[in-house]
């Protein structure tokens, strides 16, 4: 483990100071990540979940979101995130994606029935500026779930996190930028909002013994914190060991039975997840694990057909379900060999 060693330290530092909640290390990752990211404030909570549950939250308590307001969300994304607009007392508006992610004319079609928007930084691949372009010129805020795209940069050199009204980030440990253990944060450039987050993250509390509103209980461990901090300085180079791998993926697997990505796919990308995409992917899945290679499926049910969502259970995203129904996702960690990506493409290419 590249990490052990420092790892090691910080245990034994915190566990010297005894600051083991709220501890300086969170202060330093905080400051950190926003710079990182390119925005002003970062508030840390728990986990990414809660990242985005609290940002809708608060900006219900500023007055810049209804009570019940209807949130447009794609289909093509996990379920945290329609989690998330629940939590927060809103409710969900899923749309069909465009190839596989949100775009502006799917929201143009339910500008009368929407109050915001939640994009989705799908496999680490950013939504086009175009989005941000008409949510601002619609005066709709737009949030984004940003959990899989900690690094990604636009063409105009924005980092992943920096250009919504508020971006929720997980640091869920196969994350590109991963703790060991859960985590997440807000980023934001909004002093009011950052102030309202952090408040409801604690309780909703002004000081120790006053809470001004309804808040819940999201904090960043000190040791998670310190961990992140292990990791942020690695964060470039991982992604762009990410990067090639992905250019290698599409340039060399061959085989009719698999469809990849776009040649787009891999701009503007952290590459979180690189997938592809198999009609039968039971057996494609069992024919890469007879020949050693580990894959994951990003996600097999949309979130409108899962059960816990059963007033959605009517609705069709032919293009998301079909995502679902044949996504398979191969290894593209930072830790992979030239030989193990070879040995990939080479079962990949012999698959029938």
């Amino acid at each position: 483990m590249r990490f052990a060693q420092r790892d090691r330290e910080v245990l034994q530092e915190i566990q010297h100071t005894g600051q083991f909640i709220a501890g300086e290390p969170v202060r330093f990752f905080e400051a950190d990540f926003a710079g990182y990211c390119g925005t002003q404030y970062c508030v840390s909570c728990g986990n990414g979940l809660d990242a985005l549950t609290i940002i809708l939250r608060a900006d219900k308590v500023l007055g810049n979101l209804p009570e019940n307001a209807r949130i447009l969300v794609p289909a093509h994304t996990y379920i945290a995130t329609f989690l998330s607009i629940v939590e927060a007392g809103m409710q969900p508006v899923p749309v069909d994606v465009n190839e596989l992610l949100l775009t502006s004319d799917v929201i143009e079609s339910q500008l009368a029935n929407i109050d915001a928007i939640v994009a989705v930084d799908l496999y680490g691949k950013l939504v086009d500026d175009d989005v941000y372009a008409f949510a601002k010129a619609n005066n709709l805020p737009i949030y984004t779930d940003t959990a899989q795209s900690h690094g990604a940069v636009t063409a105009m050199g924005q980092k992943s996190g920096s250009r919504g009204r508020a971006s929720a980030f997980s640091f869920y440990p196969t994350k590109n930028l991963g703790a060991m253990g859960d985590a997440g944060a807000i980023t934001c450039n909004d002093p009011e909002l950052a102030n309202m987050a952090r408040k409801i993250a604690s309780y909703g509390r002004s000081s120790r013994q006053v809470n001004d509103v309804k808040g819940m209980n999201s904090r960043m461990d000190t040791l998670q914190a310190a961990f992140l901090n292990n990791r942020l300085p690695f964060l470039d180079n991982d992604n762009k060991k990410r990067f090639k791998i992905a250019e290698t993926y599409i340039a060399q697997i061959d085989n009719e039975l698999v469809k990849l990505p776009s040649d787009s796919f891999i701009r503007h990308n952290a590459i979180h997840v690189f997938p592809v995409f198999v009609e039968d992917r039971n057996g494609f899945v069992k024919f890469l694990e007879n020949h050693g290679i580990q894959t994951n499926c990003h996600y097999e049910i949309p979130p409108h057909k899962q059960a816990s969502f059963a007033e959605f259970n009517h609705l069709n995203f032919p293009q998301t379900e079909d995502l679902h129904r044949t996504e398979v996702s191969l290894p593209c960690h930072p830790l992979l060999e030239d030989h193990d990506v070879q040995e990939i493409i080479n079962a990949i290419n012999a698959y029938s």
